[in-house]
């Protein structure tokens, strides 16, 4: 983000805070592009079965709707607060997703199709391959503060980590390196993935 992105951020978050009934709506409108950005990358990664446009745009709706729910009770304190905030709510459609196809399977019955590959190898619609994605995503809230606040940052929200450094007021070295610890610590819990990417 460029230095007048996160200064508009940082204008549209303390205009909450005063009061401005407009400003969660331009706040949520700004986010928007990045959350779609986001939903592209890990569905093209991850599940490219699911990666059509309408699955995209209706998984950064879903995600959108959670985000104006959530500020309706709670006030973002700054931007990091509300990009903590979005990353939740990423993780949780994610979750979401996983546990309806789960669903849809065990009524369907359907088997995989040759082109539900996914960049790892494994089948997109596999039970066992879809319960490993479900526990990556939950590991992440287990994550050490610090590390998780690097990683929500820079996984579900695709921010480089040099704005990751600015948000966070963290030298950049420092970022990286709670980044290289976050994603060894996800990588030893869910081996099966066979490491954690990088956006």
């Amino acid at each position: 983000m460029s230095d007048e992105t996160v200064s508009e951020l940082h204008d549209l978050v303390e205009r909450i805070r005063r009061g401005d009934a407009d400003a969660p709506r331009a706040l949520l409108d700004r986010a928007c592009g990045r959350l779609r950005k986001l939903a592209a990358h890990i569905f093209n990664a991850s599940f490219p079965a699911l990666a059509g446009r309408h699955e995209v745009d209706s998984i950064v709706h879903e995600t959108w709707l959670r985000l104006a729910q959530a500020m309706e009770s709670v006030q973002p304190e700054s931007v990091e607060h509300f990009f903590h905030l979005a990353a939740q709510k990423v993780r949780q459609v994610l979750l979401d997703m996983i546990d309806r196809q789960r669903r849809l399977r065990g009524v369907v019955g359907f088997s995989a199709a040759a082109d539900d590959v996914d960049a790892m190898g494994g089948q997109t619609h596999d039970p066992a391959r879809l319960a490993l994605w479900a526990e990556f995503h939950e590991r992440v809230a287990g994550l050490r503060d610090d590390e998780r606040a690097v990683f929500e940052m820079h996984y579900y929200l695709d921010l480089p980590q040099a704005d990751v450094a600015e948000l966070l007021e963290l030298h950049p070295r420092k970022v990286s390196r709670l980044w290289v610890a976050a994603t060894e610590r996800l990588a030893d819990a869910v081996p099966g993935l066979g490491g954690v990417g990088c956006p």
